[in-house]
Order: C-alpha cells, then sequence, then structure tokens
C-alpha cells in the first residue's frame, strides 16, 4: 500500500487501497482534480502483485514520474508524479510514524490489511463526517464506502456515531445500526473496513510506579550462631535428645569396668583357696 501526499497541501493525504485508482476531473474518481487540463478519467494507479503502475488514459495534457513524460511506469516511495499542476509525492506508510504522539485523543484505529494499522484522529470539537468523498473529514477512499457514509463525534466518555443512510451499512461489535454509543474497545465495521474504538488514556488506567524492591522487602535479621552446647527444652529421655558419652569418657568407663571384673575375679580365686 501506498500513501499520496500532495506537495501543496491541497488535498489530504491519500492511502491506495483499491487494485484501481482513478484520477481525473470526473466526480466519479477516487481522486477529483477540478483544475484546467485534467481529463475526466485523466490516469489510474493499477496494483499488480503488490507493485503499482501509473497508467495514463490518453489524456491530453499527460502524466509525469520524476519529470519524464509516461504513458506507464511502476512507481516507487519517494517518486513524484505530476497530473496538471498537481505534484503528488508517493510515500512508504510503513516508514512514517503514523500514531498519534498524544493519547488524550479519542481515535480509531485500522485493525484491516486495507489500512495497515492507520490511526484516525476524532476531533474533540466538532463531528466529524467519514467517506470517501474529499470533502469528508476523515477520508477512507474505498469504493465499498459511501461518500458520506458516516458522523461520529464525542459526547462525554462516549463516541456517539449515526450512520448518514449509507449503502452497506455501518456496524458496531458486528450489529448493524442507525444511532449508537461506543466505547473503548469496541470495534466499529464499515464494510470490509474493521476499526477498534480507543478512548483517551484515563488517570486511573495509567501504570503505576512501582516502589523501589528495596523498600517493598522487609529485613529479616538472622540470629548469630552460637558457640554454646544446645540446651534442650524437652525432657531428656527422649533418646534423640540425650546428651551421648564422648569417646574419651567411653574410654576411661571401659578400663573401669576391666578393673572391677579383675578385682571380682580376684576376690572369688581367694574365697575358693581358702
Amino acid at each position: 500500500m501506498l500513501k499520496l501526499h500532495f506537495k501543496d497541501n491541497q488535498h489530504p493525504a491519500l492511502w491506495v487501497v483499491e487494485k484501481r485508482y482513478h484520477i481525473g476531473s470526473a466526480t466519479e474518481n477516487h481522486l477529483v482534480l477540478t483544475e484546467p487540463g485534467i481529463d475526466p478519467v485523466h490516469a489510474k494507479l493499477v496494483q499488480e502483485n503488490n507493485r503499482y503502475f501509473l497508467k495514463d488514459n490518453n489524456s491530453t495534457t499527460g502524466c509525469f514520474v520524476n519529470g519524464q513524460r509516461v504513458t506507464q511506469k511502476e512507481i516507487f516511495p519517494g517518486d513524484m508524479i505530476r497530473i496538471g499542476k498537481t505534484e503528488i509525492i508517493v510515500l512508504d506508510p510503513r516508514s512514517l510514524a503514523d500514531k498519534p504522539s498524544s493519547t488524550g485523543l479519542w481515535r480509531l484505529v485500522s485493525e484491516s490489511s486495507w489500512l495497515s494499522g492507520k490511526h484516525f484522529i476524532i476531533s474533540p470539537n466538532k463531528p466529524m463526517i467519514v467517506g470517501r468523498d474529499q470533502k469528508c473529514d476523515i477520508v477512507i477512499p474505498g469504493s465499498h464506502l459511501s461518500r458520506r457514509h458516516l458522523e461520529i463525534r464525542i459526547d462525554g466518555n462516549v463516541l456517539r456515531i449515526k450512520d448518514l443512510k449509507s449503502a452497506n451499512g455501518t456496524f458496531l461489535n458486528e450489529m448493524k445500526i442507525d444511532i449508537a454509543t461506543a466505547g473503548n474497545g469496541d470495534r466499529l465495521r464499515l464494510d470490509v473496513y474493521n476499526f477498534r474504538v480507543v478512548a483517551p488514556e484515563l488517570e486511573e488506567n495509567k501504570t503505576q510506579v512501582r516502589k523501589p524492591m528495596k523498600e517493598m522487602v522487609r529485613t529479616i535479621q538472622r540470629k548469630e550462631v552460637s558457640d554454646e552446647p544446645k540446651r534442650w527444652k524437652t525432657r531428656p529421655t527422649s533418646p534423640g535428645n540425650r546428651v551421648e558419652p564422648t569417646y574419651n569418657e567411653q574410654k576411661k568407663q571401659l578400663f573401669m569396668m576391666i578393673g572391677l571384673l579383675i578385682a571380682a575375679a580376684a576376690i572369688i580365686a581367694t574365697a575358693l583357696l581358702w
């Protein structure tokens, strides 16, 4: 998809979304140029396999790309098209920062491949007309739309949408409407064009600044390890809680038992001799 920017700013920028895009003085064209020297159907922009071609329609004054008169020529971003006195700069919308710099406005965000995520700002000061006519506030140059398709305006905390007796209808969340209100996140469909309603960013929806982690984590003081022997609070009769004798104490007790056995044996031997 290409975006056409008019050098003199006499026309709003246009998005080429149709397979055939007609240019001329007749009112049926996608782009209507009324200056002298423009034929009723002067030229066509044709899309073929994601390539765009400017085709002159045997016009009287011709079509020019980068200063050279052409009958048919593939155009690219950066090219300059001249038809009559109108100069048009070809832009690649993927290279444009098309998102609004402020989140404090209502907007429609395209969710279809036709407009590639384009944002349309809703004016807070007046109702806005959406359609394919060049005099509309929001121009969508698609043959599926009526010239004046719908009116949209801000009404307090909602958008009020009014269908202007369009040929293919206006749908809000897949329900056909005449007049309806829309809020944040609702889906608006104009035939094959789908949009998401995005409300201004509210104060309570803004990201809260979290406290530093050191303020959120409670400091836990560890007890110092004592070198003193552990004292059991439970009764010492429990096998697991007894104070077991050390190796030296066991050796001392063994020698005492051997001594007692020797003494007892001596006493018994003396008694037998008597």
